[in-house]
C-alpha cells in the first residue's frame, strides 16, 4: 500500500511542479510590463513636446535611424534629430500593439502605431503622417530599461 501510494504521488508531485508559472515567465511578464509601462510615458513626454525629457529615454549607447538624414550614433545627434520634431505646431504620440522580451531578459522590443501632425505656421493644411513602428529596450546594468534603437522615427523637416 505504501509503495502504490508513493508511486501515484511522487508523478503527481512532478506533474504539479512542471505546470507551475516559472520565476522566468513572472520575470519576463514583469518585463514586458515594465517596457510598456515605459513606453506609454515616453508617447506622453514626446506629445508635450519635451524635448530634452524625450532624449532621456535612450540608453548612452542608442543609436536613431531617421529617415533622409544620417544615423545617429550619440545623444547629441539624437537629440538633434528630435528637435527638428518637437515644436509648438507638432503633435505626435504612439501606441504599442505588442511588446516582447527575449528569454534571457536583456533584450525587448516593441511595435506599434504613431499619429503625427504639423501644423504649418503660414496657415496652409497640416502635415499629417500615420505610421508603423519598431522600438529596442535593452536592460541596463541597474535593472532598468532604455531605449536602445528605433530603426525608423517620423521626423519631417520643418515647414517652410
Amino acid at each position: 500500500m505504501r509503495t502504490a501510494l508513493l508511486l501515484v504521488l511522487i508523478p503527481s508531485a512532478v506533474v504539479a511542479t512542471s505546470c507551475a508559472p516559472s520565476a522566468t515567465g513572472s520575470r519576463r511578464a514583469a518585463d514586458v510590463s515594465a517596457i510598456q509601462a515605459l513606453d506609454e510615458q515616453w508617447s506622453a513626454t514626446a506629445a508635450r513636446n519635451d524635448l530634452e525629457g524625450t532624449v532621456a529615454f535612450y540608453a548612452d549607447d542608442a543609436v536613431l535611424l531617421p529617415p533622409n538624414a544620417p544615423i545617429a550614433t550619440d545623444r547629441k545627434s539624437i537629440r538633434e534629430s528630435w528637435a527638428g520634431l518637437l515644436g509648438p505646431n507638432t503633435a505626435v504620440s504612439w501606441k504599442v500593439s505588442k511588446v516582447e522580451v527575449a528569454k534571457s531578459g536583456e533584450l525587448g522590443y516593441l511595435y506599434g502605431t504613431y499619429p503625427l501632425s504639423i501644423r504649418n505656421p503660414n496657415g496652409g493644411p497640416p502635415v499629417r503622417d500615420t505610421g508603423k513602428l519598431v522600438e529596442i529596450w535593452k536592460k541596463q546594468a541597474d535593472g532598468k530599461w532604455k531605449l536602445l534603437s528605433i530603426p525608423t522615427t517620423p521626423i519631417c523637416p520643418p515647414l517652410q
